[in-house]
């Protein structure tokens, strides 16, 4: 073999070694291109037009490829109207580096998602293209709401128990230091006003405290065991709590002998009848009147109530009364605003709704859904 023929053999050799080191290389950016979990569009700078785009951005906007390829990024990118100024230096800004910006895609069926767009320019040889790796930012936006509702809540949370607690702190403590002044010169019926006092006081900031443990324990746990209910035996134990209170307001109690059988966590279905019947009672006529009872409905769920006799509600009461601190009637009854959003998380986390019919004059009925269980509760 000549030297210029070894020479043209190595040449050879050498290109068909670069070409194979060229394909797998390009095998290599078209596996990451297709198998990215971002979804990735190439489009022209000028049209947006898409030229090419990966399968995972075909598969969450419920495309296909080729029907991708006949649309252009406007077709798909929702930006609210107040973006488009900033959205169009966006796009200028990215001509000289890249720019990320969040908006929402369309999907084929018309839903929208939210997400987060880099984009940049990338020059191909003499020509220019534009490429844009979108992310689904579904659970970040979710989490953000959940963040921001949480933070609000904590700080109405907070401002309504310093409120509610420094009252019955207020009254506590005045009581104590003129007992701890006077006490040895008080008659002794002045010191058992004085104890009373302390105890109520001391009753009620309890009453918040448990109350607010019980929210904690809700919003942490994220299931409970759900079991048929023996709804006679928890009715008559949240009413067993409420026996100082009906005494006090004279209220009469009327219930069923016999409960459609339900299914639910014991202790958080006591803790809703208890709020419900102590509201009625509250908010009741002069003696309130309450009537409590269930009803099996067609959707396999059980529709528990109550039933008072007070002054009704208007449609703007009703729609705030889930409202975590909403209090419907200060002049009437002391609340610390806790107890139907409570209400609002158990019934949700039992898989159920909360609900309320009521009209001025012709009291309320409050009613939560339970899922039903076989057989009768007695």
């Amino acid at each position: 073999m000549t030297e210029n023929e070894q020479t043209k053999d190595q040449l050879i050799a050498a290109l068909r070694q670069r070409v194979a080191e060229l394909e797998a290389t390009e095998q290599q950016y078209f596996s990451l291109f297709e198998h990215a979990g971002d979804s990735i569009y190439i489009a022209d700078p000028v049209t947006f037009a898409i030229i090419d785009a990966n399968s995972p951005a075909a598969r969450r906007l419920g495309y296909t490829r080729d029907e991708l390829l006949r649309l252009n990024l406007d077709d798909l990118e929702v930006l609210p109207q107040e973006d488009e100024t900033h959205m169009l230096s966006a796009w200028e800004s990215s001509f000289s580096g890249s720019r990320t910006y969040e908006c929402h895609y369309r999907r084929k069926n018309g839903s929208l998602i939210p997400v987060e767009v880099s984009s940049r320019v990338v020059t191909v040889g003499d020509h220019q293209i534009v490429q844009n790796a979108v992310r689904d930012i579904t659970k970040r936006k979710a989490a953000e709401i959940a963040l921001r509702e949480a933070v609000e809540e904590l700080d109405a949370f907070a401002h309504t128990v310093a409120h509610d607690l420094k009252s019955p702190l207020s009254v506590m403590l005045s009581y104590t230091w003129m007992l701890l002044d006077e006490v040895e010169q008080m008659p002794t019926e002045l010191i058992r006003t004085f104890s009373e006092a302390l105890a109520r006081n001391g009753a009620k900031m309890n009453s918040i405290i448990n109350e607010l443990l019980l929210l904690a324990s809700v919003r942490k746990l994220d299931e409970v065991e759900i079991v048929p209910l023996d709804m006679g035996f928890v009715i008559r134990e949240a009413l067993g709590r409420l026996k100082l209170m009906i005494e006090e307001y004279q209220a009469e109690i009327v219930m069923p002998e016999l409960w459609p059988a339900a299914s639910g966590y014991a202790s958080w279905v006591e803790e809703v009848w208890a709020n419900y019947i102590s509201n009625a009672i509250k908010y009741g006529g002069t003696p309130p009147v309450v009537e409590v009872g269930a009803t099996l409905l067609d959707d396999h769920s059980v529709c528990c109530w109550v039933k008072d006799n007070g002054v009704g509600l208007d449609a703007d009461q009703q729609a705030r009364l889930f409202n975590q601190f909403t209090r419907l009637d200060e002049t009437r009854a002391q609340g610390h605003g806790l107890g139907l959003s409570i209400v609002q998380r158990i019934v949700d986390k039992l898989g159920g709704r909360v609900g309320v019919e009521s009209a001025k004059g012709a009291g309320s009925v409050f009613s939560f859904t339970l899922p039903a269980s076989e057989g009768r509760s007695h």
